[in-house]
């Protein structure tokens, strides 16, 4: 359909009153409409007053489309005419539709924007005189200064998303920056009270644009804040007085709400220029005016039953924002012999502390407390990183603010007692909000150290000591000592007083999360408990118990994952007890999957301190009912339940093979009960390979088991590597994948100078590099060796770290290296970046071992299409972040067969066309000439390289390139 404006008028018709398909189809045909040449033909057509105001939109919409992407179209002699098309579209749409309006400012903002600094110099003078009410003497004054102020905001915005020339933009910023302070002016003069008459509230409408042009235009960075402090002032007092003189005494209106939002978020750009820091007498004038305004908005908020959330939020983020950004001024100040400076920075610290201890909870109460965390931090990291003197000094003076913080979130961080009221949204909220109070309590005991320690004991004693204890007053403590456990070291004072205090805490009668957060406490401190394994006494049947309770499984086996981890060699006096209860625990069934595994983790642990005959006991009784359930369901038909089982008995089996492993005093009096255990299971296993090879999910799980078992028990696990690579190769045969390798790998590096085993793993080796070269063929002759790029990176990395580690495994066996070579070039078209990581590697290291071990006469045969893969990578579908590993393998080249790789680089890009269209014989040239120079440098080869790829693909010059 032709692009007419009757067509276009239909179209946008149909877009608007249309249902689903027909408008897409609209829209895709309007879009081709707007980004076509015969766009300029109908777009004032479109614009006449007598258009639906859907058509007008459309057409301003399109001449804002075709100024931003297709500038180049307009001939530098349509200039004048265009900008007086535009303004006079701006002054007939003066009155509305505003939509229409607005997209007509954006439009010129943009025209302006391409035509500095060469064609409109004076842009900016010629908007204000233009935009006065006497030269406009049809159009209402307010309309004016509005449509004045809506051109100067949409500039800098239209700056930031337009795509300039590097050269362009930056001198356009320049301008932009230069006519800031001008600027400034004209909107100062929009905001300023009157002499007489001071602001006024009917103005809002003024008020709220000229606050956003300033907040536009001070983004821009041009203006800093001894330069604007007329106008912080003024927009500090208009923010009081909106606050102070709103129209409903019962609260704010939306529009006033958001002039003070749009005001203090100007306010905010002024203090966050880059170099603000640099005018500190500044900062501090402007601290102090506005903590003293803005102080007595908040304490007004903060007395309020229902406070005004945005006001708040908004204040105290200003407030927040200043500290934070120029930190280092204020506590400059409190260095400061000047008592006022002093006095700046203590107001400012009681601001943001207040604002921490904010009434009620977040987020239903109040959602400001988030703003100070990392106010708190930076105060902190600021002191601590002092010289030792001014630091000791420093410290004395912001610990008292430390202190009431650590009350405060004490309070803050108590879980609400309506919280299962809250919705879903808010609960994770305030999930959150205590894990940033965690963050800060770290921030604390920093500052604080014992001093901390000591009033969380005083808060938790006095909370046990209540007759009627309120729960979530111990539970909020016990998160604060789990927080700051990472921070302890040395300390004998107050965490064994804690210990104790956990232990005579009546759980029984309090909320479940008490114990929860009990239990979370122990595991965090178990680094200290190595230290103090006396307390293991008083919490171990607290813990063991636990681990029966449904609400707090989680909590106690990461707890008990911990403390048997970490304390493994302490908790022999504990072992039985602690096998009992798993044993028991187990087979009640209670506990979900990662818990399970977290159990079967410490029964790993605890079993290994264990005698062997012991640990065979427990294990027998353990793990009977896992493995009669496991020959159940490899006896029954495969199906999505039977599946789901299985994955899960295998991640149980493979967690406690991880975390065992026995220190036998005499090899030869007992093996290793992990290793007994494989021996009678491998049937199984094999079971398992044959009937679900084919499922990745299964595979996975099985490889990870004996992954697993086989790298915990390391030399003691030579009996079962025969059944173990046997059963690898069968299921690799059947279908080549990943997992399975990843257990090939492991053994064959493991036991690669292993002479007991060397026979076994290289004939293990053979038949795998046999199967995944036919496979790579048969796919790649499908053009679909993509599918199995997981498989060529998983071989090709093992592949690379044996030719380093053991290369007798490759070139001294009957695998066919050349076909080896073949696959691995390949596997460098394949667009998977991890998969060309693992065979450049491979490449690489061949090349470079070549001539070592009697392989030069496969690298010098097929180095030529080796060469020719990666000339048309670069040039067609190589990803820059690839350069890399192409340029590495082009190093190695040139390290060991320099005069091959210069006859095959002449022979090659001397044809025409390759390998791209778009690069001249003289660049093929230089780019020869300047790989073949580094045989050292490469990063100077892999710009190079680069340089070469881009012209290849177009995005690059000829003219500026390849020198």
């Amino acid at each position: 359909m032709e692009y007419t404006a009757e067509n276009l008028e239909k179209a946008v018709t149909l877009f608007y009153r249309s249902e689903a398909r027909q408008q897409a189809e609209a829209h895709q045909w309007l879009n081709e409409a707007q980004n076509s040449p015969q766009a300029w033909s109908f777009i004032w057509e479109l614009l006449s007053p007598n258009k639906s105001s859907e058509v007008q939109f459309f057409a301003a919409t399109t001449l804002h489309t075709k100024l931003v992407k297709y500038w180049n179209e307009v001939p530098e002699d349509h200039y004048e005419l265009l900008k007086k098309k535009i303004l006079d579209a701006i002054v007939n749409y003066a009155t509305g539709p505003k939509i229409v309006l607005n997209r007509l400012c954006i439009t010129l903002s943009a025209f302006i924007i391409h035509t500095l600094p060469s064609y409109w110099q004076h842009a900016f003078e010629d908007l204000v005189s233009s935009f006065q009410p006497q030269h406009l003497p049809n159009i209402d004054p307010e309309r004016v200064l509005w449509i004045l102020l809506e051109i100067l905001t949409v500039i800098p915005e239209e700056f930031q998303t337009t795509i300039l020339s590097v050269s362009h933009r930056n001198s356009v910023r320049i301008i932009l920056q230069d006519v800031s302070k001008d600027i400034m002016k004209v909107i100062e003069m929009c905001l300023n009270p009157l002499p007489s008459v001071g602001f006024d509230m009917s103005n809002l409408p003024t008020y709220l644009n000229a606050s956003r042009c300033a907040a536009a235009w001070i983004q821009l960075g041009g203006l800093n804040i001894d330069e604007c402090s007329s106008s912080s002032q003024i927009l500090i007092d208009l923010t009081c007085f909106v606050y102070w003189n709103r129209s409903d005494p019962e609260g704010l209106s939306l529009e006033e709400v958001e002039l003070m939002e749009v005001t203090v978020e100007t306010l905010s750009a002024i203090v966050q220029h880059p170099n603000t820091c640099k005018y500190r007498n500044h900062v501090n004038k402007f601290c102090a005016n506005m903590l003293y305004k803005f102080q007595k908005i908040l304490a007004m908020e903060r007395c309020c039953e229902d406070p005004n959330k945005d006001v708040v939020s908004s204040l105290y983020g200003l407030i927040t924002t200043l500290a934070d950004g120029q930190s280092k001024i204020f506590i400059d100040n409190l260095q400061s012999e000047n008592v006022e400076e002093q006095k700046i920075s203590f107001d400012l610290f009681k601001s943001i502390l207040e604002c921490s201890g904010l009434p009620g909870f977040h987020p239903v109460d109040e959602c400001a407390s988030t703003l100070c965390i990392g106010f708190w931090y930076t105060l902190q990291e600021d002191v601590l990183s002092l010289k030792t003197p001014n630091c000791a000094k420093l410290l004395l003076q912001i610990k008292p603010f430390y202190r009431d913080l650590v009350c405060i979130l004490l309070r803050k961080s108590m879980y609400p007692p309506n919280r299962t009221k809250w919705s879903e949204d808010d609960r994770e909220l305030f999930r959150c909000y205590r894990q940033d109070v965690a963050d800060t309590f770290i921030y604390c005991y920093n500052v604080l150290n014992l001093e901390m320690l000591d009033i969380l004991h005083t808060k938790l004693s006095e909370s046990l000591a209540k007759d009627a204890i309120i729960w979530n007053e111990v539970e909020t403590c016990l998160h604060a000592y789990s927080s700051v456990a990472e921070c302890i070291e040395v300390e004998n004072l107050y965490l064994p007083k804690l210990m104790n205090l956990i232990k005579d805490i009546p759980f029984d009668s309090l909320n479940i999360k008490v114990m929860a957060s009990a239990l979370e406490t122990i595991g965090s401190f178990h680094e200290w408990i190595v230290e103090h394994p006396e307390v293991l006494g008083s919490i171990f049947p607290f813990l063991i118990s636990a681990l029966a309770k449904y609400e707090v499984a989680t909590s106690a086996t990461m707890a008990l994952k911990d403390i048997t981890n970490t304390c493994q060699k302490h908790i022999v006096p504990y072992a039985d007890l602690i096998l009992m209860q798993a044993q028991t625990v187990l087979a009640s069934g209670i506990l979900r999957l990662a818990e399970y595994r977290r159990l079967m983790f410490s029964v790993g642990k605890v079993l290994s301190i264990l005698p062997v005959s012991k640990s065979m006991n427990y294990l027998n009784v353990i793990l009977a009912p896992c493995f009669e359930e496991l020959q159940t369901l490899v006896s029954s038909e495969p199906s999505p339940s039977v599946k789901v089982s299985l994955v899960t008995k295998l991640r149980i089996l493979a967690t406690l093979y991880s975390s065992m492993y026995v220190k036998l005093p005499d090899a030869n009096v007992a093996e290793q009960p992990v290793l007994i255990i494989m021996q009678n299971t491998m049937p199984l296993y094999r079971a398992i390979g044959e009937i679900y090879y084919e499922d990745l999910e299964v595979m996975e799980d099985l490889g990870n088991l004996l992954k697993f078992a086989i790298t915990s028990l390391m030399n003691d696990c030579k009996p079962l590597i025969s059944e173990v690579l046997h059963l690898v190769v069968t299921v690799y045969k059947k279908n080549p994948q990943p997992n399975i390798l990843a257990v090939a790998k492991t053994i064959i590096i493991m036991f690669s100078q292993d002479e007991d085993i060397v026979a076994i793993t290289k004939e293990a080796l053979s038949e795998i590099v046999n199967t995944t070269i036919e496979m790579c063929f048969q796919y790649n002759e499908n053009n679909v060796l993509s599918e199995k790029s997981d498989v060529m990176e998983g071989f090709f990395t093992m592949l690379s770290q044996l030719v380093k580690k053991s290369p007798q495994h490759i070139f001294s066996s009957n695998i066919d290296t050349t076909v080896l070579f073949q696959c691995a070039i390949l596997g460098l078209a394949l667009p998977e970046i991890q998969n060309l990581k693992a065979c450049s590697s491979f490449l690489v290291n061949f090349i470079i071992l070549s001539r070592d071990l009697g392989q030069s006469n496969t690298v010098q045969a097929y180095g030529e299409s080796l060469v020719m893969r990666i000339l048309l990578s670069l040039a067609t579908s190589a990803p820059r972040h690839s350069i890399e590993h192409f340029s590495d393998i082009i190093l190695a080249l040139n390290k060991k067969y320099c005069d091959n790789l210069s006859r095959w680089l002449h022979q090659l890009l001397g044809q025409d066309n390759f390998p791209s269209s778009k690069i001249t014989a003289t660049q093929k040239e230089n780019f020869t000439r300047a790989v073949l120079k580094e045989r050292a440098n490469k990063r100077k080869l892999g710009e190079t390289v680069l340089e070469f790829t881009l012209v290849c693909k177009g995005i690059l010059r000829e003219d500026n390139i390849l020198p």
